[in-house]
């Protein structure tokens, strides 16, 4: 399939577009990450300040068993974030695809106008 300048300029016109829709996308996403982390850490000195929370001793509870405690209490806060954190990462990588097409676009857009140069040169 040829192209002609004016179809090239339409993609890159529409890619520019898609850049700043990836770029908000990609902020609210981080946003929404930055609270989930907050959400998750704020739960965790919650469950570890607790009464209920097993206090470690030589003779009862160690560390390893009043951490296990604590993190089966943000066990849900924890996924939350994991998945926000993944959510971000996949607005990152949806940018920098749409980042790499532009820059295909460009280097096509080059090609077409020598092609037509040349064609209108001879």
């Amino acid at each position: 399939m040829s192209l002609t300048p004016v179809q090239v300029e339409d993609k890159i016109r529409s890619l520019v577009t898609e850049i700043t829709q990836a770029q908000k996308a990609l902020a609210a996403a981080r946003d929404f990450e930055v609270d989930a982390e907050h959400d998750y850490k704020s739960a965790e000195r919650r469950a570890i300040l607790s009464d209920d929370c097993p206090k470690v001793r030589q003779d009862g509870v160690s560390a390893a068993e009043r951490d296990a405690w604590v993190a089966d209490q943000v066990d849900g806060m924890e996924f939350a974030y994991k998945i926000a954190r993944a959510k971000r990462e996949a607005a990152k990588d949806h940018l920098d695809a749409v980042n790499t097409q532009a820059t295909l676009v460009m280097a096509l857009r080059r090609s077409v106008e020598q092609a037509y140069a040349m064609a209108g040169a001879s």
